[in-house]
């Protein structure tokens, strides 16, 4: 009986005992002790791959680029902004050059891309909105004059042992003009129909006195009345040159017959 269950065992296959002499126990046993060898050989690759991966060191350009990116917002509202997109620019071309020299040893390549491109399409946004803005500011029928450059720096001209009006500055007598300034604080701020117009913000807003020809007395309409702001203005309106009482014992030289009033939008 003993002798049948044997060689029953033997003609259907089992592995009782076969001709590498491993019982079915040992195989197990065998394929039980490599799994732990195997999972941890797999488990130390996958950190290996990822500390490569996630210990990359990254420029200190491509973060800096992104800054100025987000940064270069500001270009739709000022000259400012401006500056900060073209930094934007320079630098994100600087950060990407860096990480494509490193073939692969430096990251923060998207970091450098997103910031660059936000800075070309805001410097690109910006410059348009701000020469738009500026070739459309100017009232119709008016002359653009520059504050500093036009009246403030002509000064006066000694003729004869007299002092006189520039003739650059005489000839705007009765012109027409547009310019912008800063307002000269007085105790009233709102409902202006008057104020003295200041070249910089460094006499208007510091307690500094304005020289004689760093001053325009404005008179603006009733409906055109101001509120005082330490913000650039523009003003428009037919230039004279009549010597007036202004605020604070000042007494300008130079008078502007007010018609339009606004908060300048832009510095050019």
């Amino acid at each position: 009986m003993s002798q049948s269950i044997l060689d029953r065992d033997t003609d259907t296959g089992h592995p009782s005992d076969s001709g590498n002499g491993m019982t079915t126990e040992d195989v197990a046993a065998a394929t039980a002790s490599d799994a732990p060898t195997t999972a941890r050989q797999l488990r130390s690759a996958d950190l290996q791959a990822f500390e490569e991966f996630n210990y990359r060191p990254v420029p200190i350009m491509a973060p800096v680029t992104l800054f100025l990116g987000v940064s270069s917002s500001i270009a739709l509202f000022g000259l400012t902004g401006i500056f900060v997109a073209l930094a934007g620019c320079v630098c994100g071309v600087i950060c990407l050059r860096q990480i494509q020299k490193a073939k692969g040893d430096l990251g923060g390549w998207w970091l450098g891309v997103t910031g660059l491109t936000l800075s070309a399409i805001l410097l690109l946004g910006g410059s348009t909105l701000q020469a738009y803005s500026y070739a459309t500011e100017v009232p119709e029928g008016y002359e653009r004059v520059n504050f500093s450059d036009q009246i403030a720096k002509k000064g006066f001209v000694f003729q004869d042992g007299k002092t006189g009006i520039h003739p650059d500055v005489q000839a705007l007598e009765g012109k027409q003009i547009f310019l912008k300034g800063y307002m000269y604080p007085t105790r009233e701020s709102e409902g202006l129909t008057s104020f003295l117009l200041v070249k910089d913000n460094q006499q208007c807003c510091f307690g500094g006195q304005p020289q004689v020809t760093d001053m325009i007395m404005v008179q603006l309409p009733t409906s055109q009345a101001a509120d005082y702001t330490q913000s650039l203005v523009s003003v428009a309106g037919t230039f004279r040159i009549s010597p007036s009482e202004g605020p604070a014992n000042l007494t300008p030289i130079y008078l502007l017959d007010g018609t339009h009033f606004s908060r300048a939008r832009n510095s050019f």
